[in-house]
């Protein structure tokens, strides 16, 4: 810094000669500037200028100089060394970048001036020296422009390139422009960009995780408004359960700190130590804190409700923990809906009930949810889940057709899921024909995006149906798709020996005992086949394997066949 400022003084020796002595309120800016030394690893990466400016703690600099720092320290005139704690925001097109260093009192800040300098006004750039040494440069403002609000500013002088961001004043002392990068080839004139660029730099949601601050290692102060802060740390939770959690907790501890009353922070960080840590001590602390400050308990109980979810899902618990965990789960959405019966907290009872096994329990509140603004097709399909799983099956059909209808009249891909489960549960009450035409109106709804277990599907409702050839053309189609997939060969067998077809069965059922060489019910339908050739010694020989590999009924054939 000490040839730095040699330089200056010959650089401008001339205009310094002549100048006037310096304004009292400039000369005092000096003490606001400070010298920058950014490392990486330990290792110094480069230094710069910066100044207090505005905000307690805040720095105004360059961002260029904080490319890949770690981390970083400021000196003061006065010789005093302070932390840079937080990057503020940045501005990589102006080279500028808006940090936070560790506050006291002796720190004086520039104040910054209001409107823009005009053309042919007399400004001042103040550069680092230790106690009263820092070199202080007047300067003319030959041009003025605008560029989206922001004042740019031309000086007809030539400009040391580590005069980068120094500060430029007016003779009040009062902050007015950060000194930009110069060209090579512009040697006979310099830049500054208004300060109000840089001070106004601040993160918001969707640029605290950009590129922009990425590329510096040192963390990232949040927002300045409490939601665009809450809603960062909605979108860092996801970094709490992995190798980057400090990139999460770290700002977490500063929305506490700086958001005292608010309860949010809390839930997040109790969240933090049930799930990512298994402290649920240190949870339930937390917990507490946020029934607290929160305004209405419920937002918190269900949060908790659902922390106790997330911890079964996360952790590999023996049965018995897990229930008791939902148990758990289930005891604090019960409190919040004894606060407050939203549709939310409904549902997610209505879901911890099912996971518990409660399946009327779990349908009612189904059915109470059917009655809200929540009601929608997802909730009659669940609702029809509570009854197939209790063997009620015929009034889980009525549901999911429910689940149907809520679509309207006019056919919409969107509805498809539910006409295929409703065909399954029609299928599955022994209604075939029935489940055939839903499989219809769901092979006409997903045209061209069908594989081949639909076909398989519709095939064996088909052959329950009696609908022989519809079956037989389906169980090519599933083959066609999949033919490496020994249990459509075995369904074609069954199907083609069903239909008298026996010599289709046996090209059907061989190429399966090539796919499955030890399936019983290849070499039992191979050994029928052959019954019904009347081909006794090649009948006996599959029904044998059919018995070795544990086929049930390979006894009976052998018994009848040797009569």
């Amino acid at each position: 810094m000490r040839v730095f400022n040699f330089l200056l003084f010959i650089l401008f020796a001339t205009s310094a000669l002549f100048a006037a002595k310096e304004p009292k309120d400039v000369a005092a800016a000096r003490k606001s500037v400070v010298s920058i030394l950014v490392y990486k690893d330990g290792t110094l990466l480069r230094s710069g200028i910066g100044v207090f400016a505005g905000e307690k703690g805040d720095i105004l600099s360059s961002y260029s100089l904080f490319l890949d720092a770690d981390s970083a320290v400021c000196i003061d005139p006065a010789g005093k060394i302070r932390p840079i704690e937080r990057v503020v925001g940045a501005d990589d097109i102006y080279d500028c970048i808006r940090v936070r260093a560790a506050w006291d009192k002796k720190i004086q800040p520039l104040t910054i001036a209001n409107g823009a300098a005009d053309t042919g006004a007399s400004l001042y750039m103040v550069s680092y020296g230790k106690k009263k040494s820092g070199v202080i440069l007047p300067l003319t403002v030959a041009e003025v422009s605008t560029v989206s609000g922001v004042s740019y500013y031309t000086f007809n002088n030539r400009m040391h390139e580590n005069s980068l961001s120094a500060p430029v004043v007016d003779a009040s002392g009062r902050l007015v422009a950060l000194m930009q990068p110069v060209s090579a080839a512009d040697s006979l004139r310099c830049y500054a960009v208004a300060v109000s660029l840089a001070s106004n730099l601040s993160t918001t949601s969707l640029t605290y995780n950009s590129s922009l601050f990425s590329r510096i290692g040192i963390s990232r102060a949040l927002p300045a408004t409490q939601k665009e802060a809450l809603t960062t740390l909605y979108l860092l939770q996801g970094l709490a359960y992995s190798d980057k959690k400090e990139q999460f907790l770290t700002p977490l501890a500063d929305y506490n700190r700086d958001y005292p009353q608010s309860y949010e922070g809390h839930l997040m960080l109790a969240e933090y130590y049930a799930i990512a840590d298994s402290a649920f001590e240190k949870a339930r602390d937390e917990w507490d804190t946020a029934l607290r400050l929160a305004p209405n308990s419920d937002d918190v109980y269900y949060n908790i409700s659902k922390v106790f979810v997330s911890a079964v899902a996360r952790y590999a618990l023996n049965d018995e923990t897990a229930m008791a965990f939902v148990d758990c789960a289930i005891e604090n959405i019960d409190k919040a809906l004894s606060v407050k019966s939203e549709p939310l907290y409904i549902q997610h009872k209505a879901e911890l009930l099912f996971a518990k096994g409660k399946y009327a329990e779990a349908f009612d509140c189904y059915v109470a949810l059917s009655n809200t603004n929540m009601s929608s097709a997802d909730v009659y399909a669940a609702a029809s889940k509570c009854k197939e799983v209790l063997g009620e099956i015929d009034e889980a059909i009525v549901l999911m057709d429910s689940a149907v209808a809520t679509f309207g009249s006019l056919p919409v891909e969107a509805m498809a899921p539910y006409i295929l489960n409703s065909a399954m549960l029609k299928h599955k009450a022994g209604r075939a024909r029935a489940a055939v035409l839903d499989f219809n109106r769901y092979e006409s709804l997903r045209e061209g995006k069908l594989a081949a277990p639909f076909y398989y599907m519709r095939e064996q409702a088909e052959y329950d149906a009696k609908m022989f050839r519809q079956a037989l053309e389906d169980i090519e189609r599933a083959i066609s798709l999949a033919p490496e997939e020994p249990i459509y060969f075995i369904e074609k067998g069954r199907l083609c020996y069903r239909v008298k077809m026996v010599d289709e069965a046996l090209v059907a059922l061989e190429r399966a005992a090539t796919l499955l060489p030890e399936s019983p019910d290849v070499h039992y339908l191979m050994g029928r086949c052959y019954m019904a050739k009347d081909d006794k010694e090649s009948a006996q020989t599959a029904l044998l394997k059919a018995k070795e590999y544990g086929h049930p009924d390979a006894d009976a054939r052998l018994t009848e066949l040797n009569k």
